[in-house]
């Protein structure tokens, strides 16, 4: 894992996220990416703002669009500065586009390992349409993103990873990621595979032999018998006082927000503890 991109809209709740990027960017000795969304377009993030006031002429809203520009590009040169330091790279970018498409444009031109996401949890009507915009890169990225509502307490000693054998079959660069973020906090991973009946007689023997085979060492298995995977996985985080949860993503659109919401949305929105989600799209190669 080399680069981690995080969105910043400069609140409180952003400062949080670009915290523990650099502080988990230190332990895994990756570059860290702060990129604020601008609503423009694509590939034009002057847009010869930085020169409209003092242009004659100029409206009253390109004199504010180029006093916004401006106070935005301070503040990110401010994260840059505040955060490189002990050898860590920080940068920071203006993106055109808006959040999304300006996200995906950064991804595929200049790749991402990880992104950090700083996200409130609530939910409103026009989510269901559009999501919110931890939902949107989870739906349209393959990068993984780690969520998080609250300043995060670094010292995460337990991770809990809820898998599911019966379901599917996982791929080693999705465990890359699961093992380079465990490793670098150095925290003992709980994989958990819940089941609504029975387990087959195999699958604590299974969940041991994926951890082995993608080279995870500091762990434990178990298996949960319970009707709701979301609860049991929260309540057991709960119990253990866990400081993260890893998921699997089964990111929905459109209109089947009003049906169904995947289970690492459900789980981004109930947890107070960062949550990484994974695509599924990363699990298509057997380990």
């Amino acid at each position: 894992m080399k680069k981690i991109l995080v969105p910043t809209d400069f609140s409180k709740l952003s400062n949080h996220a670009v915290d523990f990027a650099v502080h988990l960017a230190k332990k895994i000795n990756a570059v860290v990416a702060i990129v604020h969304l601008e609503n423009m377009p694509l590939g034009d993030t002057t847009l010869n703002l930085t020169g409209a006031a003092h242009q004659t002429g100029a409206t009253e809203d390109e004199l504010f669009s180029a006093q916004l520009f401006r106070a935005n590009k301070n503040k990110l040169a401010e994260l840059s500065t505040k955060y490189s330091k002990d050898g860590l790279t920080v940068t920071g970018e203006q993106l055109g586009g808006g959040f999304l498409k300006g996200i995906e444009h950064y991804v595929e031109n200049h790749g991402a390992d990880l992104i950090v996401m700083g996200t409130t949890g609530e939910a409103s009507v026009q989510e269901f349409f559009s999501g919110n915009h931890t939902e949107q890169l989870i739906e349209h990225l393959d990068v993984p993103v780690l969520s998080v509502q609250h300043e995060v307490d670094k010292r995460i000693k337990d991770i809990v990873l809820g898998l599911d054998l019966l379901d599917e079959k996982y791929s080693k660069k999705l465990f890359n990621v699961i093992k380079t973020v465990c490793e670098g906090l150095d925290a003992h991973v709980h994989i958990i595979n819940v089941v609504k009946s029975d387990e087959p007689h195999s699958l604590m023997s299974n969940l041991n032999k994926v951890a082995r085979a993608v080279g995870l060492k500091n762990y434990v298995v178990d298996v949960i018998h319970a009707k709701n995977e979301n609860e049991a996985l929260m309540d057991f985080a709960n119990e253990i006082h866990a400081g993260m949860v890893i998921t699997l993503s089964e990111a929905r659109s459109g209109l089947y927000r009003f049906f169904q919401h995947s289970f690492a949305t459900k789980m981004i929105k109930d947890s107070s503890i960062p949550v990484l989600t994974i695509n599924k799209r990363l699990t298509e190669i057997n380990y």
